[in-house]
């Protein structure tokens, strides 16, 4: 997170590469969270955003008898979590009556994977993942009339649930050329999830396949520099989307590049310094024919403890997003402990 995303592909706790599991030296557990304070602005007005979520819980071990590891993980696949208010004026019985509406939605997608990678001599590893696409979404839907123009209308709520499941696929690689430099890749298809609205099927939305691509490269003992791109084939939802009302999606594109300095060679995991930058299109639109895209720089450190068995890691994003007359700024900040038992 502190580099951008961009050593998520060679990184043994993150899920995006399976290969990447290959690089588990010790039974390692890791939890995640992640808050976000946000400035958004539109058509509306201003408002300042908060969030918290926890983006990444994973357990993973080498095999003792192969030179193998095993692995699993939680991890976010979309967040649904919004509300939206509206103001109006409709006709009642020929009458002009105000109204306000809400509707909000809280829930997700979750990614549940479970992951193993085979280590090839000492240049090559390869793996595979499995994953379980599966989560809900609350809807409440309000109506409150002016009770100064209409005393005699009572406000009305709507309440849903949708529910998701779906299943897919990942596969990934790692090849070493010598001690310093390193190219990861990753493709991941998702197939479609199944939505249900209150237990009853509404449909279904493709989900995108993923591509990925990644170099490392240690041009010093002390500084390791790393850079990725992600295609994700978000437009095969299109269709689906704006069949159940969506403003439907686009195919995106992620860029990251950052670094990890380490100033005492001799206790590596002792407070390095870690930088990096990303950009990103994003993949559902606010606005038909437009396509939102983001851009951060983060840094942060962290610190490894009893006997290297434990550790902290802090990193804060800093994020512009905009699409249209659509913008927000933002400082996201994650912090990763992790237990080596």
């Amino acid at each position: 997170m502190a580099s951008g995303g961009a050593f998520a592909l060679f990184d043994a706790e993150s899920s995006q590469n399976p290969a990447a599991l290959a690089n588990v030296a010790a039974f390692t557990s890791v939890f995640t969270i992640a808050q976000g304070f946000r400035q958004v602005e539109n058509p509306a007005g201003t408002a300042s955003v908060r969030d918290t979520r926890f983006p990444q819980l994973s357990v993973a071990g080498p095999i003792r008898t192969l030179p193998a590891a095993v692995g699993f993980s939680f991890s976010n696949y979309t967040s649904r979590d919004f509300t939206l208010a509206t103001a109006e004026t409709i006709m009642l019985r020929g009458v002009p009556i105000n109204v306000s509406d809400t509707f909000s939605s809280r829930g997700s997608l979750n990614d549940f994977r479970l992951a193993g990678a085979y280590r090839i001599g000492s240049q090559w590893a390869v793996g595979g993942g499995f994953h379980i696409i599966s989560g809900s979404n609350r809807l409440v839907s309000t109506r409150v009339f002016d009770t100064l123009d209409t005393p005699d209308y009572l406000s009305s709520r709507q309440r849903s649930e949708l529910s998701y499941a779906g299943v897919g696929v990942s596969v990934g690689v790692t090849r070493q050329f010598g001690a310093n430099l390193g190219i990861s890749a990753v493709a991941r298809a998702d197939g479609h999830v199944n939505v249900d609205r209150d237990s009853t099927r509404v449909g279904t939305v493709d989900l995108p396949f993923t591509f990925g691509l990644g170099l490392r490269w240690r041009p010093a003992a002390t500084l390791d520099l790393a850079t990725q791109a992600l295609v994700r084939t978000w437009s095969g939802a299109n269709s689906d989307l704006l069949a159940m009302g969506g403003t439907g999606a686009r195919n995106t594109i992620e860029v990251a590049a950052g670094a990890e300095y380490t100033a005492d060679l001799r206790r590596p995991y002792r407070r390095p310094i870690r930088f990096g930058a990303r950009y990103a299109t994003l993949p559902f639109t606010l606005v038909p024919g437009q396509q939102g895209h983001e851009f951060g720089v983060s840094a942060g450190s962290g610190v490894r403890f009893a006997q290297e068995r434990a550790g902290v890691d802090l990193a804060v994003e800093r994020v512009w997003r905009s699409e249209g007359v659509y913008s927000e700024t933002g400082f996201l900040i994650s912090i990763g402990v992790s237990v080596r038992p």
